[in-house]
């Protein structure tokens, strides 16, 4: 059963958008450090502790300046904030070994569909036997919310038995944008395969993520392979796919190219 780390901060979507919106114009680190203190609508020691957990999570330093990376090109040229906010969840889970493990858990079905606050603590406090109760607390709570905010779950009181439900939100669907940059970041920055085989592609971790069953993974994959950013081959019963983008790089620039057109 693998261990749940304890999770502290919550992630403040708009904010965190228009904080790394800002680096297609200021990339000197300094600069950016204090605009994301500034866009944080927090005390200051909070603001604080979020722009270091937003620098952990989604920037790369290169000679005192931030790396103008094709997540950020992404998230920042796209217009479709539905996108946006997807792939700021993608880069949140790959960041995230906590949201990593419990998506994969509602994928599988070990956790229900519905479940309550009391249940959801008592299978934290089964995956973090050497925390604290007050740290399992403080998890479970920023974890609902982090989930809540990027729309996979919603929330509701049950005053009958005077306890919170949970619901997966069965009907998200990301944009195709979303899933191709996503396949595209976990099999050429993760994976490093450009040629998964069938049975890999139709299993990446991105559609664990984002909770997408193999009936609606289908469906997406059919979309990258026509809009020709991923190939498909047969030969006798082997069954191959090929990223057609050299790159993570060249893939941001190309989608950006076919949705301004």
């Amino acid at each position: 059963m693998d261990q749940i780390l304890p999770m502290s901060e919550r992630v403040p979507v708009d904010e965190t958008i228009q904080a790394l919106e800002y680096i297609k114009y200021e990339k000197e680190k300094d600069t950016v450090r204090q605009y994301f203190e500034d866009v944080m609508p927090f005390s200051e020691s909070t603001s604080i502790k979020y722009r270091r957990r937003l620098f952990e999570r989604y920037l790369f330093l290169e000679e005192g300046h931030v790396v103008y990376t094709p997540f950020l090109e992404m998230l920042s040229e796209i217009d479709s904030y539905q996108t946006k906010k997807e792939i700021l969840f993608y880069m949140t889970v790959v960041k995230t070994v906590t949201l990593q493990i419990v998506l994969k858990d509602m994928y599988t079905g070990s956790l229900n569909k519905s479940f309550t606050k009391t249940e959801l603590m008592d299978y934290l406090k089964q995956r973090m036997t050497e925390h604290k109760t007050s740290s399992i607390e403080k998890t479970l709570s920023v974890l609902t919310t982090v989930l809540r905010d990027f729309n996979i779950i919603s929330v509701k009181e049950n005053p009958m038995k005077k306890d919170t439900i949970f619901i997966v939100n069965e009907r998200f669907r990301p944009t195709n944008e979303t899933i191709a940059f996503s396949l595209y970041y976990e099999f050429f920055e993760i994976q490093d395969n450009r040629i998964p085989n069938t049975e890999r592609l139709y299993n990446a971790e991105t559609f664990n993520y984002f909770l997408i069953n193999r009936f609606l993974a289908d469906r997406y994959i059919k979309w990258l392979v026509t809009n020709n950013y991923l190939e498909f081959f047969k030969m006798g019963s082997n069954e191959q796919y090929q990223f057609t983008c050299s790159s993570l790089h060249d893939f941001v620039k190309r989608v950006l190219r076919n949705v301004e057109s």
